[in-house]
């Protein structure tokens, strides 16, 4: 089962909530994942032993990404020196951005990127900045590991970390490129924590994490374009609008599904909550207001009695105006 039934369509109101819902994201988040992945990054460091960085105080992104990249078979890692590798970025938490180096043997040493990659990438967080999307750079990734090389050595898996090719010279397709990697960790971190709380039986099949991460990162890039075509009425470049029409498109293409198949997938949880707030084809408000998890301090799976109680609170239209 789904959140609820669908019973809204209506997308016209829905910039006037940006800033709305990205801030019970946020909040979601902060009261509910990070504390799982802080507690998953503790647990790795354990695992992985000596020339992992410490996890005694509260580890931010760039701690829990060298932990996860400290793990991965494939990779070498220095703690000490992609501390010196930040990106060229004024404030905000650090964000280290790396480039692979093939060793004998198969592995990828990642060490800091040269100065003008940092900056592109410093340019892309900017352009995030710009339109309210920082928060998921800030809050999923501690670091960006750049070229094709770190598609193989990189797990596709690992939270807190992004593979990026920058794609376009043009400073949007860059932040697309920036924000997409994002969406991966931050589905990747909700998706866990679910399945640490019993939401599940088990981590999903990668096809259906694939399919997820796909849809929260596509809405996302749309809300990307739309917010820059916000900023400009009537005078939003043509990359801006053709590229907002596209993503559009794509994404209405999946209306006629997504309920369902989220459903099928993880449920009624916060997984389709943060699905159900940021997919643009549809009234995004109806899944937040008088949410089943309003009222949850610790993340649980719903009881039998809670579903029932939503579902029942949204019998009838009125529920959502």
């Amino acid at each position: 089962m789904f959140l609820l039934p669908v019973i809204d369509d209506d997308e016209t109101q829905n910039r006037y909530w940006n800033a709305s819902l990205d801030g019970r994201a946020i909040h979601s988040f902060l009261l509910w994942v990070e504390p799982h992945s802080t507690a998953w990054a503790r647990r790795a460091a354990v695992v992985a032993g000596s020339g992992t960085p410490d996890t005694t105080e509260l580890p931010d992104p760039l701690t829990r990404a060298l932990v996860g990249l400290a793990g991965a078979p494939d990779i070498a890692v220095d703690p000490a020196e992609v501390g010196t590798a930040p990106a060229a970025l004024p404030d905000g938490p650090r964000l280290a951005v790396l480039q692979g180096m093939p060793e004998d043997g198969g592995r990828l040493r990642l060490a800091p990127a040269t100065a003008p990659d940092r900056a592109a990438v410093g340019d892309a967080v900017r352009v995030l900045d710009g339109v309210g999307l920082r928060y998921i750079v800030d809050l999923a990734l501690g670091a960006v590991v750049l070229g094709d090389a770190a598609g193989a050595a990189v797990p596709a898996d690992l939270c807190d970390v992004a593979r990026f090719s920058p794609g376009g010279s043009d400073a949007p397709s860059r932040a697309e490129a920036l924000l997409r990697g994002g969406a991966a960790s931050w589905m990747g971190q909700w998706l866990r924590t679910e399945e640490a709380v019993g939401a599940r039986g088990g981590p999903l099949s990668g096809t259906d994490r694939a399919w997820l991460t796909g849809v929260f990162a596509e809405s996302l890039a749309f809300h990307l374009y739309d917010r820059l075509a916000a900023r400009r009425p009537g005078e939003t470049p043509e990359p801006v609008a053709r590229r907002r029409r596209e993503l559009l498109d794509g994404l209405r293409a999946l209306r006629p599904v997504l309920p369902g198949r989220v459903g099928e997938t993880v449920g009624m949880g916060i997984v389709a909550e943060l699905i159900g707030t940021t997919y643009p084809c549809w009234n995004r408000r109806q899944f937040a207001v008088k949410s089943p998890f309003d009222y949850i301090r610790e993340i649980r799976p719903l009881t039998d009695a809670e579903k029932a109680e939503h579902l029942d609170r949204w019998a009838a239209p009125s529920a959502v105006r």
